[in-house]
């Protein structure tokens, strides 16, 4: 946005609504939240334009820096009331996204939950629109709210209800928007401070440059790569330009809920109650090198045995309510909440409520797998402990 394409009163209203952004920033710092806008996003740039000299920080911006992560919850009920007031206040034009993202305290600097992860909540109005963009870290939309909003991926336009799993994997052209009466809240996970870390961070805004015409209709994801124990052995349509990615970008949370419903019936793992783990469907990998994506159910009163891995793990409650313990640290969560435990911690979680509870998570596990420093141990109900991981 050009300061010579808006009229002087307009200038004047954003740079009001600047400065009370940077206001309620300021708040929102101080308890383990940051508001993005224009002005305060780290630097950008496609691979092939990097030049010798390193990226300057923001006046706003936060550098990275090297230190681990602590166990921590966000509460829905509090930072869902800065989504409002951001949706309320700001125009697309200030912010981009009108997201809110999660800080774990332990860094003082970065906006990340993990050394690996970046999780931002993001509210769309009706008749907001991202242009389309892509980038290099792989990103996912979880969504929260009932409302009907959606992204499209490759041109694919997938619906966005409560549950859903939406997937963009790195180089896919994606947008998003919402052209329903309520606001559309979802959680955008990303890998985003590994890439940071790695040197690999890109974003091309070209969006003149998408083929979006010229993908295949809505339901493609679920046609083509939904039916489970079946693969196509003929080419589809190209997916993006990403490597080692999934070209399933689409999993309905009415299908997640009813097959974990369907096997709450049996034992499960003692670790982790009923668990399912989304795929690369053509090979059955994680959906994603960089990290793995899993959903589980808790039954009324079911109470898991003790666990810890070589790995950070970020949950989102989608149902129910309960209490997960973390190197001592007692975290109750409830519907829409996040937590964080991270790499090495003993941890075990109780469903507290009278209901089921469902919980998605999303691992940094495939990235230390690939370089042979995964390990798992758990609990037994004796309290010995046992080697969980494979070799």
């Amino acid at each position: 946005m050009s300061p010579d394409s808006i009229s002087p009163e307009r200038a004047e209203e954003l740079k009001n609504i600047m400065e009370e952004l940077e206001s309620m920033n300021h708040e929102a710092m101080a308890n383990n939240l940051w508001i993005r806008t224009k002005w305060n996003s780290a630097n950008q740039k496609p691979w092939h334009t990097y030049d010798a000299e390193p990226p300057a920080i923001p006046e706003h911006g936060l550098p990275l820096e090297n230190a681990k992560p602590v166990p921590h919850i966000w509460k829905w009920n509090f930072f869902s009331n800065y989504l409002q007031k951001l949706a309320d206040l700001c125009p697309l034009e200030l912010t981009e996204r009108q997201s809110v993202l999660l800080t774990n305290p332990s860094f003082s600097t970065g906006y990340k939950v993990t050394n690996t992860m970046r999780i931002a909540i993001s509210i769309y109005k009706k008749g907001d629109n991202a242009v389309p963009h892509m980038h290099a870290p792989n990103a996912s939309r979880t969504i929260l709210s009932e409302g009907a909003g959606y992204t499209y991926v490759e041109g694919e336009r997938l619906p966005a209800y409560r549950g859903d799993l939406i997937l963009t994997p790195n180089g896919t052209w994606h947008a998003h928007g919402n052209d329903d009466d309520e606001p559309v809240i979802w959680a955008d996970t990303l890998d985003w401070p590994l890439m940071d870390f790695l040197g690999l961070i890109w974003v091309r805004n070209d969006h003149e440059n998408a083929k979006l015409n010229d993908a295949p209709d809505q339901g493609f994801s679920t046609r083509f790569y939904g039916t489970g124990g079946m693969l196509p052995r003929f080419q589809g349509p190209g997916r993006g330009s990403g490597k080692k990615q999934t070209e399933m970008f689409y999993y309905a949370g009415s299908d997640i809920r009813t097959t974990l419903k369907d096997l709450r019936g049996m034992d499960g793992d003692p670790h982790e109650g009923i668990i399912m783990e989304f795929v690369n469907p053509k090979n059955g990998r994680p959906i994603f090198p960089s990290l793995r994506y899993q959903a589980q159910l808790l039954r009324s009163g079911e109470e898991t045995l003790e666990f810890r891995h070589t790995a950070n793990t970020v949950y989102s409650v989608l149902e129910g309510e309960g209490v997960t313990i973390c190197d001592g640290k007692e975290m109750e969560w409830s519907q829409s909440d996040f937590f964080v435990t991270p790499s090495h911690l003993w941890r075990k979680h109780k469903n507290t409520g009278s209901e089921d509870a469902i919980l998605y998570s999303y691992s940094d596990s495939p990235v230390i797998e690939c370089i042979g420093h995964y390990n798992a141990q758990g609990r037994t109900k004796a309290g010995s402990v046992i080697e969980l991981a494979d070799d």
